[in-house]
């Protein structure tokens, strides 16, 4: 018994468990949380075209972003950081890694690929293609149209502007 009495005197001290202050679930937070409007968790935007890639009625959508045309720059490093290992610098499927065994992709030089709008590499990127892996969890959905127009802009139609073709990104 009296080995007991530490514990005794620990317990009474604790008080019971239901008076101790602590946070209900589910009931209404004290403050108020606010967030801003713009502020959209990841892979919760409310456009669908923006989401898939994909107009309404079917077939595959352009781009519904304004992007600056410095904005190509960064289009252009992201595309040689995640997309040039695959398909090489312009495009052609002949990435680093082809040579290592990979299957060589199809090219964007395809005609029938090279008529396709932004959406169609969109699509590709977010949820996988033949091979090759969804980017979704990897690469934000503004910038993987921003990848998309890059594709389309500067390596298929050679639409691009000087500062972003002759830069040198890593």
């Amino acid at each position: 018994m009296i080995r007991f009495l530490p514990l005794v005197l620990l317990l009474s001290a604790c008080g019971w468990m239901w008076d101790q202050p602590k946070v209900k679930a589910f009931r209404e937070a004290p403050l108020e949380v606010a967030l801003p409007e713009e502020r959209i968790r990841f892979g919760d935007n409310l456009d669908l075209t923006a989401r898939t890639g994909l107009k309404p009625e079917g077939g595959f959508a352009e781009s519904p972003y304004l992007f600056a045309e410095a904005e190509l720059l960064r289009g252009k490093t992201l595309y040689r950081s995640f997309c040039a290992i695959c398909h090489g610098l312009t495009g052609e499927g002949d990435g680093r890694i082809i040579p290592l065994g990979m299957p060589k992709p199809r090219s964007f030089l395809d005609p029938a690929v090279r008529v396709q709008p932004e959406g169609y590499f969109y699509f590709a990127a977010t949820n996988g293609f033949g091979r090759m892996l969804s980017y979704r969890g990897r690469i934000p959905e503004r910038e993987r149209w921003l990848i998309a127009r890059y594709i389309k802009r500067c390596l298929l139609e050679e639409a691009c502007p000087l500062e972003v073709t002759n830069a040198e990104v890593y």
